[in-house]
């Protein structure tokens, strides 16, 4: 079939969560279908990058999206005043809704595959072909996880009212979609709250290419007490997480292992994590890195200390994947079908926190074990030749349906 999809990230290089879940669904629908690919760019490296895509994809056209500080405080006036959200206001462009309608009618397109609810207001209303919405977490959910843990009563007012808006939104997106891919049940459960049972969903996991990490998983060196966090860090969960973390139990576990050393990779960590990390001298920020492998392979443990977001921590599967040992909150690996003490270690206040990586670090037959379990549990389950058989099939229905309708 003849298949659009619209990202608002560009899903390469696969450097952060979202992209690397979307890339993969992008390979493995290239590989069966005829795609085209529409993408917002923030810069002009990012317009090379999309070049690469083209080795995947028939046709890719990228749409430019920049930002700055003026611009985001009018999209907040305009969104307070049209009761809209500010996190879906501010990346509508014109230009964007344009180019969709152009390609559907050029291309001929049969199935608009959305990648996230931001792309959303870009379907045609009047367009009659097959909608597919892939969700990558349920919004409105992050925004009210956000909401709950916010300490200050106006950024909590303004996280509800984001909730509550998103979600209206939300739901009516899933309704206009003739398929709603979730990332996990929990998802599911979460976007059918919004949008109502009747609503067509199907769970497709997050994926990784267990092949691909076969190196990493021989190359591995993993360094005495060394602890890693990775992530992208001016996303408010991991940035809020990783400074709860260190914050409320990273000095209980520093005085257990006195020899500790914390590397914390992410994109534009925000000024409060910044000023948390500088107390202790073994921690560094490396902001973003282009080749996050030297970390892979020289960590102890990887640290998921999340307490809001949604949809499923890609970097939980990669670690896994390579035989990184994991520890995390109940949230962090929410989605997930992973055990306690099995496949990681779970742990929801800050001194369990740092008593599990404690344990990690000094008992190396459980260190392995878990490690053990993790990468078949990612075999079994997660890789992608395995986990996106449930896409090929909301595809091969799709399909059908098309034959009968033509017939």
């Amino acid at each position: 079939m003849r298949v659009l999809v619209l990202t608002q990230v560009l899903a390469y290089p696969p450097d952060a969560g979202p992209k690397i879940k979307t890339l993969q669904v992008l390979q493995h629908l290239a590989a069966q279908h005829d795609v085209v690919y529409c993408t917002f760019v923030r810069s002009d490296k990012e317009v090379q990058d999309a070049e690469k895509l083209s080795e995947i994809c028939r046709r890719v056209i990228t749409v430019p999206l920049n930002r700055s500080r003026v611009g985001d405080v009018r999209f907040l006036i305009g969104s307070l005043l049209m009761g809209d959200s500010l996190l879906l206001r501010r990346d509508y462009r014109a230009s964007m809704r344009e180019t969709v309608r152009r390609l559907l009618q050029e291309e001929h397109i049969d199935v608009l595959h959305v990648d996230q609810l931001n792309m959303m207001r870009f379907v045609p209303p009047e367009w009659q072909g097959t909608v597919i919405l892939d969700e990558h977490n349920a919004v409105w959910q992050v925004f009210e996880r956000l909401r709950k843990g916010e300490p200050n009563p106006l950024k909590r007012r303004f996280l509800g009212r984001e909730a509550r808006i998103i979600g209206e939104l939300e739901g009516k997106a899933c309704k206009r979609a003739q398929v709603v891919l979730a990332v996990s049940e929990q998802d599911e459960q979460a976007l059918k709250m919004v949008a109502g049972e009747s609503v067509s969903m199907e769970v497709v996991p997050i994926t990784v290419n267990a092949e691909h990490f076969t190196p990493v998983l021989q190359a591995r060196n993993p360094q005495p007490d060394r602890l890693l966090t990775i992530g992208t860090m001016f996303w408010l969960p991991n940035s809020e997480g990783v400074s709860w973390w260190l914050r409320d139990g990273y000095g209980l576990l520093r005085s257990i292992c006195p020899d500790l050393t914390y590397d914390i990779v992410g994109a534009r960590p925000p000024r409060a994590l910044r000023v948390v990390a500088a107390q202790y001298k073994e921690v560094t920020l490396h902001g973003y890195v282009a080749d996050s492998l030297p970390f892979w392979t020289g960590a102890s443990v990887l640290a998921v200390p999340i307490l809001s977001g949604g949809g499923v921590r890609v970097k939980i599967l990669e670690a896994m994947a390579m035989g990184v040992p994991v520890v995390s909150t109940t949230i962090g690996c929410e989605g997930l079908n992973v055990r306690h003490g099995e496949h990681l270690l779970v742990a929801d206040t800050p001194e369990a926190f740092a008593q599990a990586v404690a344990k990690i670090f000094q008992d190396k037959s459980l260190a392995h074990e878990l490690a053990q379990h993790a990468r078949q549990l990612i075999l079994d389950q997660y890789d992608a030749k395995v986990a996106l058989r449930s896409l090929d099939a909301v595809y091969e229905r799709v399909r059908e349906q098309k034959e009968r309708q033509q017939a």
